[in-house]
């Protein structure tokens, strides 16, 4: 699955954003020969063909819950976001997230916690970036003696990204990039002696904000309320005339 790393700011109480994220990701796997000490890079590159589909809502002003569905790598994944820190143009927040991934008899359970820092650079760029580590437990179905079960086991992994987040009032691009250290211990390696292997994904995340335009209208309607206060009642009426005896 492509990263998730996109933004320390929340959208904002009651306001949604459905996007697609595109991807593109290099593997290189390097092999120390501990008899040679000759090293060996070996590299491929697999774009996503299908776009990862996102969604998120503003839970307030400092929360967004949400999550995405990655149909190219059989995966689903839903996170929390949580803005702990705001100074003038700088933000910073934690988005925890738990996913699943299937792939016929294969089938993981992950977590991630990624930290983002977003800074904003004017009105519509502000700068992004993620550090974040993560963990997925890969397991098989059937018996023990299933041939799949070589790919059974732990895969741990770190690293972080950098991107942009170029925005409107209701649309956003954020072009990123995340550079990720693997280390595993499946059934045929043990991570203590695997040299692990290396990723960059580069990719594209496109948002529509949905919901902005209410709350706008909304925060019109309360100023004109207050500039234009109701018209007074009618006077009292006279008090009564005094009898005369």
């Amino acid at each position: 699955m492509a990263g998730n790393y996109h933004s320390a700011k929340p959208l904002g109480k009651g306001i949604g954003q459905f996007g697609l994220t595109f991807s593109t990701t290099r593997y290189e796997k390097v092999t120390t020969d501990s008899d040679t000490g000759q090293t060996t890079r070996d590299s491929v590159v697999l774009p996503n063909l299908i776009p990862e589909i996102t969604y998120h809502l503003g839970v307030n002003d400092d929360v967004d819950v949400g999550g995405r569905v990655a149909l190219g790598s059989l995966g689903l994944e839903a996170d929390v976001k949580y803005r702990f820190l705001r100074s003038d143009k700088l933000h910073l927040a934690v988005a925890p997230a738990l996913g699943y991934l299937a792939f016929v008899v294969v089938q993981g359970v992950s977590g991630r916690l990624p930290g983002i820092l977003t800074y904003e650079l004017g009105d519509n760029l502000d700068l992004n970036l993620a550090a974040f580590v993560s963990t997925t437990k890969f397991s098989t179905a059937g018996s023990d003696s299933n041939d799949f079960n070589v790919f059974s086991g732990t895969l741990l992994s770190s690293g972080g990204a950098v991107g942009f987040d170029l925005h409107g009032e209701t649309f956003n691009i954020r072009p990123t990039v995340e550079f990720t250290r693997y280390l595993y211990n499946f059934s045929s390696g043990d991570s203590s002696t695997s040299d692990g292997f290396n990723t960059v994904n580069i990719m594209v995340h496109i948002a529509w904000t949905i919901g902005k335009e209410k709350q706008q209208l909304n925060r019109i309607e309360n100023k004109l309320d207050q500039m234009n206060p109701p018209p007074p009642g009618p006077p009292p009426p006279p008090p009564p005339e005094p009898s005369r005896m």
